[in-house]
């Protein structure tokens, strides 16, 4: 498990909860989309009417059952027109939303298993460099050692490397220490057992060229493609949409039905009613409405403001990014070729008894640092383009 990161990726976005709690959200919001324009329940009422008391006097009711009349009513609401088209495109611009913040789930998952990787990567790629400059030390302390035995070196000579050695033996094991933590983070992803094993050698993921990441294609991109912003922008239908129902608010609502009469114990005829409802609370409809403008107005000024905010996210991710690529080349073809040189050279002349050891331990920490540098830049330009991803909202 682990070979790539396409693997891992694939895994989470399968065993994610989060991903499965935010797929039920949105189906659940879809499924409200199909009763939401529908009319309220029918009404069906019996009443009976001329209903006297005894005959023999008291205040209880006579016999219903004659010299009554009985009336069966159905009766059915209607809104106004337009107002079921409206709860509808409500409910479809929230089915939209909720289907969205899936995806912003998702996208936010994706980057975490990316920035994991990356980190489970580097911690590779540290204890390998940190176990090859271990053996070389412990070859150079073999050589102190003999030199000592030769009298031709010093004590001082022996200690020393051993000293380095143990350095280096407490780098590895902090190393390793946080190789088992990043696995611990992908596990925790990947919904698996905290100790379940990856890949030893996982492999990079390609980085892109420079020439292909355009900024202003890029901001163009996540300020249009943005999970956050395509949120912000069903959110904002759906304010609309409701402002333009609590406008029709002032329009009356109709209610209709028909009654079958029932007089003497025979079916003697029908009713029709029509009656409708009187919008008269102004306080409450002024309110709804000032309530539903102040909602979409907020709606719009928060993307706005989201939309500014992911062009400077967007900027500085890809002037970091460049920046590592820069100091990449750098290290890789001046600093780490220089350094590995000069340790060669000064463990050569130790050999040789021209250096002394304290140069040679002095170019292989040169030569540590500048590997390290490396798999910084490495590491930092694996993560910056984690996060230009998570940014526009897909892979690129």
């Amino acid at each position: 498990m682990g070979g790539t990161i396409e693997e891992l990726v694939a895994l989470a976005k399968a065993m994610s909860p989060e991903l499965q709690i935010a797929a039920l959200e949105a189906d659940a919001a879809q499924a409200r989309v199909a009763g939401s324009d529908s009319l309220p329940d029918p009404k069906v009422s019996l009443s009976v009417e001329d209903w006297g008391t005894n005959r023999t006097g008291g205040f209880f009711p006579s016999n219903p059952a004659s010299n009554t009349t009985k009336k069966l009513k159905v009766s059915q609401e209607l809104p106004f027109w337009g107002k079921r088209d409206l709860k509808r495109e409500i409910a479809e611009a929230n089915a939209r939303r909720a289907t969205i913040l899936k995806r912003q789930v998702e996208n936010d998952l994706v980057a975490k298993v990316k920035v994991a990787y990356a980190e489970y990567h580097a911690a590779h790629l540290i204890a390998t460099v940190a176990r090859d400059l271990r053996a070389r030390l412990d070859t150079l302390a073999r050589l102190a050692r003999a030199r000592y035995a030769q009298a031709l070196g010093r004590q001082q000579d022996v200690t020393r490397a051993e000293v380095e050695k143990a350095s280096m033996d407490a780098e590895i094991v902090r190393t390793e220490a946080e190789r088992r933590k990043a696995r611990v983070r992908i596990n925790r992803l990947l919904t698996r057992p905290l100790d379940a094993p990856l890949v030893q050698a996982p492999a990079p993921r390609a980085l892109p060229p420079m020439a292909a990441l355009d900024l202003d294609s890029l901001t163009a991109r996540a300020q249009s493609a943005n999970p956050d912003i395509v949120a912000q922008q069903a959110t904002i239908e759906g304010a609309d949409k409701a402002r333009a129902l609590a406008e029709k608010g002032w329009y009356p609502d109709v209610e209709v039905g028909v009654s079958a009469v029932k007089r003497d114990g025979d079916w003697r005829g029908y009713e029709a009613m029509v009656s409708m409802s009187v919008p008269l609370q102004w306080s409450l409809r002024d309110s709804e409405i000032g309530e539903a403008k102040a909602l979409a107005g907020a709606a719009r000024t928060r993307r706005e403001l989201r939309s500014l905010e992911l062009g400077n996210e967007v900027a500085d991710a890809w002037i970091s990014l460049k920046s590592a690529r820069d100091v990449e080349t750098l290290v890789r073809e001046n600093q780490l070729p220089q350094a590995e040189i000069g340790f060669q050279a000064a463990a050569k002349g130790y050999e040789l008894g021209r250096t002394e050891l304290i140069d040679v331990l002095l170019t292989e920490q040169q030569l540590w640092k500048s590997n390290i540098d490396l798999i910084k830049v490495q590491f930092e330009q694996q993560i910056r383009l984690a996060e230009l991803e998570k940014l526009v909202g897909g892979a690129l």
